[in-house]
C-alpha cells in the first residue's frame, strides 16, 4: 500500500515494511520517503524555485536511513553498470571499425608493393634494352638503405631472426 499525504506541500511516501532483508523489528514499520512538492514536473508557465537543500534525514530510523542508502547504493551501481555496459558496445564497435580500415590498408599496401615491383621490373627491362646496365638500379639499392634502417630484416620487411 502506498499512500501520498498531503498536496502542495512535500508529500510523503509511505511503503509498508516488507523488506527483502529481516531487519528485526523494523520490518513491520512502514519505509517513508519524502516526495517533493508538486508532483512529477510538467511543463508550467511559473519560473523555476531555485534548487533546494537536501533534506535531512533526521525523522527516518537508523533501520529506514539503512534501508534508503542500500536503495540508492543499488541504483548507482546500476547506472555505473549501464555506463559500463554502453562504453564497452561504444569500444567494440570502434574495435571492429579499426579492423576494417586495418584490413583495407593491409589490402592497398599489398596491391601498392605488387605494383612497385611491377615496376621496378619494367623499368630493368628498360634500362637493359637503353643499354644502361651500369648504372644501379632502384631494386638494388633498397636493400643497401632498408638494412641501414632496419637491421635484423631481409629485403621484403620480414625478419631475419626466428
Amino acid at each position: 500500500m502506498v499512500a501520498l499525504l498531503g498536496s502542495a506541500a512535500p508529500r510523503l511516501l509511505l511503503i509498508p515494511g516488507q523488506a527483502a532483508e529481516p531487519l528485526g523489528a523494523a520490518a513491520s514499520r512502514p519505509l517513508s520517503m519524502v516526495l517533493p512538492a508538486g508532483g512529477p514536473r510538467s511543463p508550467s508557465p511559473e519560473p523555476q524555485q531555485p534548487a533546494r537543500k537536501r533534506q535531512r534525514l533526521t525523522h527516518l530510523s537508523p533501520e529506514e536511513k539503512a534501508l534508503r542508502r542500500k536503495l540508492k547504493n543499488r541504483v548507482a551501481a546500476q547506472s555505473a553498470r549501464d555506463r559500463k555496459k554502453a562504453r564497452m558496445s561504444e569500444l567494440e564497435q570502434q574495435v571492429l571499425e579499426l579492423e576494417q580500415e586495418n584490413q583495407s590498408l593491409l589490402l592497398e599496401n599489398q596491391l601498392l608493393r605488387e605494383k612497385t615491383h611491377g615496376l621496378a621490373a619494367q623499368n630493368r627491362e628498360l634500362r637493359c634494352r637503353l643499354g644502361l646496365d651500369a648504372l644501379e638500379t632502384e631494386e638494388e639499392s633498397e636493400p643497401k638503405v632498408s638494412a641501414r634502417l632496419f637491421p635484423g630484416r631481409d629485403s621484403t620487411g620480414s625478419s631475419l631472426m626466428p
